[in-house]
C-alpha cells in the first residue's frame, strides 16, 4: 500500500508540532519558576479564571474531572484554581 502525502498537509503537520512544542515550553517554564520560588502564586481566585479562561470551560473542566476547585473553609470560602492545571488543560484542548 502506497501512502501519498500533500504537501499541505505537512504544512499542517508541521504548524502542529509547532503549536505542541511552544506550549510544552510555556508550561515547562513557568513549573521552573514555581520550582525556583520565582513564581510563587500557582492560584487564582474562580472569578480571575472564568475571567482568563471563559466561565463555560471553566465548569466543563471540573464537571469532566480535568480540573480541581480549591477550597480552604467551609461555606463562605474563596474558591481557587491552580494556574498551571488551568494553563495545561487550556492548551491541551487548543491542540
Amino acid at each position: 500500500m502506497l501512502i501519498v502525502t500533500t504537501f499541505s498537509e505537512m504544512e499542517i503537520a508541521d504548524y502542529k508540532l509547532q503549536k505542541m512544542l511552544t506550549a510544552a515550553a510555556e508550561l515547562g517554564a513557568i513549573n521552573a519558576l514555581k520550582k525556583a520560588g520565582i513564581m510563587q502564586k500557582d492560584e487564582l481566585s474562580q472569578r480571575e479564571a472564568f475571567r482568563r479562561f471563559g466561565e463555560a470551560n471553566v465548569r466543563r473542566w471540573r464537571l469532566m474531572g480535568k480540573l480541581k476547585r480549591i477550597k480552604l473553609g467551609d461555606r463562605n470560602a474563596k474558591v481557587t484554581y491552580s494556574l498551571t492545571e488551568l494553563e495545561t488543560i487550556s492548551q491541551s484542548e487548543k491542540l
